[in-house]
């Protein structure tokens, strides 16, 4: 049952993730971190486990002037991950791919991956860095 609340948890962010613009990616990284991050047994400590290995394998290339498409290895035993761009959070997914359309033309931005197992939020991926093409 716990893991159940848990999986309806990360279903509910991702919705509420995906559902969001770019004017609005500030408030949603708000309503994010107001929810409490997983921890050991679902019970939102937090802290950032070691204990779960770092995604590995970052890559991401502008398909086109407004989105980016990123993917990376798959963490064992993983149930999500969390999407950074820059200090936001636009996305928590349970696949290992995702496609950024809240993007500008001819901006540059940074990404990064953390995996979640366990209930158990763990470090973020080395950087990434991508520029959408301008607009034509």
């Amino acid at each position: 049952m716990k893991n159940l609340l848990v999986a309806l948890g990360v279903l509910s962010l991702t919705a509420i993730s995906c559902t969001k613009s770019n004017e609005s990616l500030q408030s949603n990284q708000e309503e994010i971190q107001s929810k409490r991050r997983p921890g050991p047994g679902g019970g939102g400590s937090g802290i950032i486990s070691s204990s779960v290995p770092q995604v590995t394998g970052l890559s991401a290339y502008a398909s086109g002037a407004t989105s980016v498409d990123l993917s990376w290895n798959s963490v064992t035993n993983a149930t999500s991950y969390w999407i950074y761009r820059g200090s936001l959070v636009p996305a928590i997914v349970t696949s290992t791919s995702f496609v950024d359309r809240s993007v500008t033309p001819g901006t540059t931005y940074s990404y990064a991956v953390a995996a979640v197992v366990n209930s158990t939020l763990g470090p973020k991926s080395s950087w990434v860095t991508v520029t959408t093409p301008q607009a034509q």
